[in-house]
């Protein structure tokens, strides 16, 4: 009875567990979070702001406090979702920061599992509307 008890208990946890391994998506083909830090430049900058999948957005201040701002607007999280599509057709590019560059300002993209950083002067199609798009948004909400 105890070896039947036990067989039980450990098929409902590996049950549990393969349930937890799914693939989950909120949005057509998107992860749940898009985030941005900006930091950088002659005053060491450094803020972010991270969007979830149902338009959300938290904003990182210097200090690394991190707090709920307004979610995205219908235009903006418009904008966002035609944005996040052509990113994700086309890939995130590699980096591309300049080598000898000096207080500039670095963006680090980070979305479905993959990190650009850039400086912001080479222009990376999506990737850079993107980026902008998340400026945008940071700057309305400060």
């Amino acid at each position: 009875m105890i070896l039947r008890t036990r067989l039980v208990v450990a098929f409902f946890a590996g049950a549990l567990l393969l349930t937890g391994c799914g693939e989950q998506s909120t949005r057509e083909g998107a992860t749940d979070e898009v985030s941005l830090t900006v930091s950088g430049g002659v005053a060491g900058v450094r803020r972010g702001i991270e969007v979830g999948s149902a338009g959300d957005v938290f904003l990182t201040d210097r200090e690394g406090s991190r707090e709920q701002a307004d979610d995205l607007t219908p235009a903006e999280k418009k904008r966002f979702n035609s944005l996040l599509d052509a990113v994700e057709s086309g890939g995130l590019p590699s980096d591309s920061v300049a080598e000898k560059a000096r207080d500039v300002f670095e963006y680090r993209l980070q979305y479905d599992g993959q990190t650009l950083v850039t400086d912001g002067m080479t222009d990376l199609g999506p990737a850079s509307d993107l980026i902008a798009h998340l400026k945008s948004c940071m700057h309305a909400r400060q």
